[in-house]
């Protein structure tokens, strides 16, 4: 009888122990479980399969106040296509004619004319740096304004849209690496003999074109003269139209398509291709300012002149409709302003992807751009006359 108590016992407390066995592996695997599944995913999954653990990310190096060096093809595909043909292509519409296709060959006189004042102050503080030394003489060619010790070229300088290029006697491979940012431009004929080039774009770069200069200079043997006086002003060169440099001969209109009517001196405005969406640098490109400017359309209503407020092109794309009527009214409405302001200045940014009609009382010349190369139109709000 003592046996089988004993064996009853034991099968008691063999089974009180597998309970408790499977319990402790049973709150085990859920803790498991649980783990598993809160764990933050790891930035690369499991399908992706295994891979290398990545470096810790580093800070990015601190640029250079100046612009960076530009990376960019040559200016001349060859000795025939050069700065001289950088003019826009415009389509001239004539009556009773096919379109013809032409392009505005811009001078350096008339680009620089054309230019902002700030391009205008730039050339005039390093030619008169130039002027500073003796016998240094100056021509202004189509396309350059070259500078001579005698008969050797030791400066030359370029506009190219809208940025002034100075070139000088210097070998590039000596400022490689260098805080001056420049490229060398000796596989140009027109450029062999100053092949540096620099792009001035502020008054940190017109500081480093004049210690080049003086470098340049020096090493020539050219002493600075005594009675020196500035001989280039940026009133020099005021602002004139396309239209009146063409008739003094500044511009000249090339033909690449079609003929000339003689009966037509010109057409009153250009047409273009539309497009279906354009960024703010496409535009700037595409289209030039003089342009953009006679596509401006103007309506009289009651303007303010405060408070002032400002939205940009790529707001009103994502905001309106294809065709929709941007008015100053419609933005309060759309919350895109606020409710005080009264004056809203449109400005470029981003991309617009569909035509607008833009009613506002002021607009940037490139918001202009983009709005007219998608098929829009910017008219421009004027108080009403008297």
């Amino acid at each position: 009888m003592m046996r089988a108590f004993v064996l009853g016992l034991l099968a008691v407390g063999t089974q009180y122990l597998c309970s408790v066995g499977l319990i402790l592996i049973c709150v085990l695997a859920g803790f498991y479980l649980y783990a598993l599944y809160t764990r933050k995913p790891d930035k690369h999954s499991a399908a992706e399969g295994p891979t290398e653990a990545e470096p810790p990310e580093e800070e990015p190096a601190e640029e250079p106040a100046e612009e960076e060096p530009v990376e960019e093809v040559s200016e001349e595909i060859s000795e025939e296509i050069s700065e001289e043909e950088d003019g826009e292509e415009i389509i001239l519409p004539m009556i009773g004619t096919k379109p013809v296709r032409a392009r505005y060959d811009r001078s350096f006189t008339a680009k620089l004319m054309q230019s902002s004042d700030e391009t205008k102050q730039y050339y005039a503080d390093l030619a008169n740096e130039l002027f500073s030394y003796d016998k240094v003489r100056n021509r202004i060619s189509w396309a350059n304004s070259s500078f001579y010790t005698g008969r050797k070229a030791i400066a030359k300088f370029s506009i190219r849209g809208k940025t002034l290029y100075l070139y000088l006697a210097l070998d590039p491979a000596d400022f490689a690496d260098s805080k001056y940012f420049v490229t060398d431009e000796s596989a140009m004929k027109r450029y062999e003999a100053v092949p540096l080039r620099m792009k001035i774009k502020s008054q940190r770069g017109v500081k480093y074109g004049k210690e080049l200069i003086g470098l340049l200079l020096q090493q020539a043997g050219v002493t600075r003269s005594e009675d020196y006086a500035e001989r280039v002003k940026p009133s020099d060169y005021p602002y004139d139209t396309t239209k009146n440099l063409l008739e003094r001969g500044l511009i000249k209109l090339i033909i690449r398509e079609g003929e000339m009517p003689k009966e037509a001196d010109r057409p009153v405005r250009a047409e273009f291709e539309t497009h279906e969406q354009v960024s703010a640098a496409e535009a700037e490109d595409l289209l030039s300012d003089e342009i953009a400017v006679s596509f401006i359309e103007e309506a009289e209503e009651t303007v303010l002149s405060r408070p002032k407020g400002i939205i940009n092109i790529d707001t009103l794309s994502d905001y309106f409709e294809a065709n929709e009527t941007v008015t100053l009214r419609a933005l309060k409405e759309k919350k895109l302003i606020d409710s005080s302001v009264n004056h809203v200045k449109v400005l470029a940014r981003g991309v617009l992807n569909k035509p607008l009609i833009v009613k506002m009382p002021e607009f940037s010349v490139d918001a202009v751009k983009m709005i007219v190369l998608t098929g829009g139109k910017a008219i421009k709000l004027t108080t009403k006359r008297k």
